[in-house]
């Protein structure tokens, strides 16, 4: 009996021992996984921080680039506003030309054998008498640019009014002469040329002498810089010429006001494109008026 006690002693203890054993291992491969496990833990932590710190980065980096463009946008948008605030300065707006709304009622009946024992001296305008087929050139004594001041002294086609006058031995005479000065030189001055003018005439011939004032300008005519003319020029000068006629035994006659609109311009129906030359039918009016008043 007391071996078998001794046998069940010994039993138990090798149980025992196997027991402490088996519980060891148990421990060890428990230890392993729990350090495989913590090992997986550190990684994914290391992970997760790696994953983490590069977020914050890229978030930064766009934060950075954020600003930059921010940056750029102010600098390009200031010399924009520069180029605004600096405005051009506007066109001069020209002034439309004034419109008469008046027609001319000027008779142009004539008799062209009336001024068969004229002689009209005068400038371009004149010119335009035979130049228009109005009246033979033999009745005309006239060129482009002659004035009150050159008339005497002047020669057309060799001849100079004194002799043009002794070898026609006209009737009537008809003068217009100043478009070409006024503007250059004073109103009264012409005049007064115009006047000494009359009364070498009347020495040297008995005809009738008439003066014409001269005709208006247009608007345009008037506001080129290129030429002097202007409507108040020749409104003094066509007063002064005037009152110097009257003390001559020459007769004035006011064409100006025949050709005149309303406004104290051209009528449009009378006038060349340059705002100053009569028109070929011009000629007609011209003339009317002159059989009727001489």
């Amino acid at each position: 009996m007391k071996y078998t006690a001794t046998i069940r002693t010994s039993a138990v203890a090798l149980v025992s021992a196997i027991a402490v054993v088996l519980c060891g291992c148990a421990d060890v491969t428990s230890s392993q996984q729990s350090s495989e496990l913590s090992s997986e833990t550190v990684t994914t932590a290391k992970t997760t921080i790696s994953t983490t710190t590069s977020t914050t980065v890229a978030t930064n980096a766009k934060s950075v680039t954020t600003s930059t463009t921010v940056v750029t946008t102010t600098e390009t948008t200031l010399p924009e506003t520069t180029t605004v605030a600096t405005e051009p300065e506007p066109e001069p707006v020209e002034t439309p030309e004034p419109v008469s709304e008046a027609e001319p009622t000027a008779p142009t009946d004539f008799d062209t054998s009336f001024f068969d024992d004229a002689l009209f001296i005068g400038d371009s305008i004149t010119t335009g008498l035979y130049l228009y087929g109005y009246l033979d050139p033999s009745l005309v004594y006239a060129k482009v640019g002659l004035a009150p001041s050159t008339a005497l002294d002047s020669k057309i086609d060799g001849e100079t009014i004194d002799s043009k006058i002794k070898s026609d031995n006209p009737k009537k005479i008809y003068i217009m002469l100043g478009t070409n000065s006024v503007g250059y030189a004073d109103g009264d001055y012409l005049a007064d040329c115009m006047g000494e003018l009359v009364q070498h005439i009347s020495k040297v011939s008995k005809a009738n002498v008439y003066v014409l004032s001269i005709p208006p300008v247009t608007y345009y005519a008037e506001a080129d810089y290129d030429n002097a003319l202007t409507t108040s020029a020749i409104n003094e000068y066509n007063s002064a010429l005037e009152n110097v006629i009257s003390g001559t035994k020459a007769e004035f006659l006011d064409l100006h006001s025949v050709l005149t609109a309303p406004d104290g311009y051209y009528y449009e129906e009378y006038h060349e494109m340059d705002g100053i030359h009569f028109m070929g039918s011009t000629y007609q009016v011209m003339l009317s008026f002159l059989e009727k008043h001489s």
